[in-house]
């Protein structure tokens, strides 16, 4: 995985931090298929660009404000492990949120094909280095 390729990924987080679904999605093949933890409400496997977008704008909505940083990455093959530092607050509730989590995304030239979403980092990293 080249260096191109990471920088695609985490400008899809930029995007989505800005509220820019689309944008997030451009780092994905059309035929794509994002794996939800199924720990977390909404949690699915969602196939297609289509899906993955009706996905995240539902998931979107419920924040007044939603930043992601990327905390770290591991690279192996055409796999990155990204864990993930969220901050938001609830649209409507102003519930404040902090979460930690991890995604796995698999590319296939340059874009991801496959993206698996851990609430578990733990997991992840097992996940990953079995993969």
């Amino acid at each position: 995985m080249s260096e191109k390729d990471l920088d695609t990924i985490r400008a899809s987080y930029v995007a989505l931090n800005e509220g820019d679904v689309q944008g997030a999605l451009a780092a994905l093949h059309r035929d794509a298929v994002w794996s939800e933890s199924r720990e977390l409400p909404g949690g699915d496997r969602f196939e297609g660009r289509e899906a993955i977008e009706e996905f995240l704008g539902g998931f979107m909505e419920q924040w007044d404000v939603f930043t992601q940083h990327v905390e770290s990455t591991l690279r192996k093959g055409d796999r990155v492990l990204l864990n993930i530092h969220m901050n938001a607050v609830g649209s409507g509730s102003g519930v404040e949120v902090s979460a930690r989590y991890a995604h796995v995304w698999t590319l296939r030239d340059g874009l991801g094909a496959r993206v698996d979403a851990y609430y578990d980092s733990d997991a992840a990293l097992r996940d990953f280095e079995a993969g």
